[in-house]
């Protein structure tokens, strides 16, 4: 399975040329590249690494890999998670609108409950939507984390977030922010709220598309797993 994952993002990233007209002449394939690392109060930093390969004009071949640091996740900095998926984007309502579903598969022992590493140890279905007027802005995300190779302490966990904002200018916006993850099934029997966050932001977007959004409020879980505030800072970085 490890083999087919790297076979399958060297193929994505592959640029070709195709012919234009007569003339022969020839372009390059729209493949695009970013980063995007994120830190929250929460679940602590990862490194989202992003690519997508354009079909045609509104389709898109996407794949990712998010790289969690948090020595929680894993065997005192060994076995650390690791998530990558393969999806496809849309882009509709004269590109206002763009919806990526994707299929994941983590690999560690985070979800598992194992001594150590299990490659695909879960499955990841997700769906990510952004919507853009020139005014309005809606970013929003769902993912289930399902359990494939469990060993006796396996966990399901459903992540989600919804962040609607007004675009004051082309650089800067504000809005609001909500965000929450939690256990659906646990092979304890007992399920909880890992924490769940409402509050505002503030996003600066650059000319060259790279955009920071930093986000803060009160952790309204009654679980208190977490703080009782949290923070969430967050960058995109074209490549």
């Amino acid at each position: 399975m490890k083999k087919s994952i790297f076979i399958t993002i060297a193929l994505f990233s592959f640029l070709s040329l195709m012919g234009q007209d007569n003339k022969t002449e020839k372009k390059t394939s729209k493949t695009t590249f970013a980063m995007m690392p994120i830190h929250n109060s929460g679940a602590g930093f990862n490194n989202v690494f992003l690519g997508s390969h354009e079909l045609n004009e509104r389709k898109k071949l996407t794949f990712y890999s998010v790289f969690w640091v948090n020595p929680s996740f894993g065997n005192q900095g060994k076995d650390l998670f690791l998530e990558t998926g393969i999806g496809l984007g849309y882009s509709l309502a004269n590109n206002k609108l763009y919806l990526n579903p994707s299929l994941g598969f983590g690999h560690g022992k985070l979800l598992s409950g194992a001594a150590e590493t299990k490659i695909g140890e879960s499955l990841i279905p997700s769906l990510f939507m952004v919507y853009n007027n020139g005014n309005f802005e809606f970013e929003g995300y769902t993912a289930y984390y399902m359990s494939l190779r469990g060993e006796g302490a396996s966990q399901d966990l459903l992540l989600n977030w919804v962040i609607p904002g007004i675009k004051l200018n082309k650089h800067l916006s504000v809005g609001g922010f909500y965000e929450h993850l939690g256990q659906t099934r646990s092979d304890s029997g007992a399920t909880k709220t890992l924490y769940q966050f409402l509050g505002a932001y503030v996003k600066t977007t650059l000319n060259n598309g790279v955009w920071f959004r930093f986000a803060a409020g009160p952790n309204i879980s009654n679980d208190n797993l977490n703080s009782k505030e949290f923070y969430k800072i967050q960058a995109f970085i074209p490549l």
